[in-house]
């Protein structure tokens, strides 16, 4: 099926049922980031059955394969992310995941399963389609590792692409909109962890001096400073903390407390004052309570910059299928994803599948209950479908 001008090529209803079921299998079966095997093995399985050429793939996890029509025109790289993330779920959905302490929160098997309906939707109307299209099933996204190390380990090299596209759920969108940006769309994350160190004590006995856990209350309570007045296109930057552990007890105060968080920039001038300020607030937090701090940048990935030309491809293709359900974001947004990596190398969009679930509140992404609206999948197959076609054929 193709739509009324015969460019666009439409999944069919079997091809929706398919990614509906695939999603709902992949949400059983969460694996984290860079312990994706079983997933990987699933994804591979399947796009062999489509006769897609399965590529060898740069990391341990994750697939790569290649769609040739065997007609002239571009290479089109469409990307999904696979891993889950270690969270309980407590969504109420009946198909939920199978194992303990982790979850699909975010919405990467839905990416996974509108992925494989794009391969078959375009395996079934190959004879109207033009190009290569690489299927990039990406590790590790949850802790930005996963891009850099296929690109770092060949993949780019080996295929070329000369243009790349991808989506991202949104619970927090109406359903079925279809919303993106040229240019910075995204900010850039550094993962941060700070340990502060002192010398232990009796709970009944220690006051400010040495103590860590007091230490970290005082540079949480400041860390809002780290970003104030920091803003790009009208939107400040962001950081917070999302986990303190320490080995003390209700009468111990540990010698030590370990504090992660991240810090969300939208350029590297502004990545650079954000920090320069961080390390500030860190040596005051020292100096205050006679603590030692030290900190560790673990991973980060740079801000998500989409190319104008590409965008406008997506976003007309977008229009021609749901009309003005299809439109630019007016600001950016202060989350991060490593599509942002292949950005800076390739010419490309991401863009927003909103799918808000209907008649109830959004649930926030990386939440126990994160839930999504299906009926929104369709509308992200025919976009990604019809984007990579046009790409393909420009």
């Amino acid at each position: 099926m193709t739509d009324e001008q015969g460019t666009t090529p439409l999944p069919s209803r079997s091809v929706m049922d398919e990614v509906i079921e695939l999603r709902r299998h992949f949400h059983r079966h969460p694996e984290v980031s860079f312990g994706e095997h079983e997933t990987s093995r699933q994804v591979g399985e399947r796009l062999r059955q489509l006769g897609l050429e399965l590529k060898p793939c740069p990391t341990d996890t994750g697939v790569v394969a290649l769609l040739d029509t065997g007609k002239p025109g571009k290479t089109v790289m469409l990307r999904a992310d696979i891993d889950g993330l270690p969270i309980h779920e407590e969504s109420g959905v009946e198909f939920s995941s199978r194992t303990d302490g982790k979850m699909h929160a975010c919405g990467h098997d839905a990416h996974m399963a509108i992925m494989i309906g794009v391969a078959r939707t375009l395996v079934d109307r190959i004879w109207d389609v033009t190009g290569r299209y690489l299927f990039v099933f990406q590790p590790a996204e949850e802790i930005v590792e996963g891009a850099k190390a296929m690109i770092a380990k060949g993949l780019l090299d080996e295929h070329h692409p000369d243009s790349v596209i991808g989506l991202h759920i949104a619970s927090f969108l109406e359903s079925g909109t279809v919303i993106s940006k040229p240019g910075l769309m995204w900010a850039g994350s550094d993962a941060f962890e700070i340990g502060f160190s002192g010398p232990g004590g009796h709970g009944g006995m220690m006051g400010r001096r040495g103590n860590v856990l007091a230490a970290q209350a005082f540079f949480i309570e400041r860390l809002h400073t780290v970003v104030e007045g920091l803003e790009e296109e009208g939107v400040q930057c962001h950081t917070t903390v999302g986990d303190i552990r320490s080995d003390g007890a209700w009468n111990i105060v540990p010698r030590g407390v370990l504090v992660k968080g991240s810090l969300r920039t939208f350029t590297a001038p502004l990545r650079e004052q954000a920090l320069a300020r961080l390390h500030d607030l860190l040596r005051e937090t020292d100096g205050e309570f006679d603590v030692h701090s030290s900190l560790d940048l673990v991973h980060g990935t740079v801000p998500l910059m989409n190319e104008p030309n590409v965008t406008r491809t997506v976003l007309e293709v977008g229009r021609s299928l749901i009309g003005e359900r299809a439109s630019v974001l007016g600001r950016p947004l202060t989350v991060s994803d490593d599509f942002a990596e292949f950005l800076t190398r390739i010419p490309g969009c991401y863009f927003m599948l909103g799918a808000m679930p209907k008649g109830e509140p959004p649930t926030a992404h990386h939440s126990p209950g994160f839930r999504i609206d299906e009926e929104a999948l369709p509308t992200g197959v025919k976009v990604l479908a019809g984007a990579a076609a046009r790409l393909a054929a420009d």
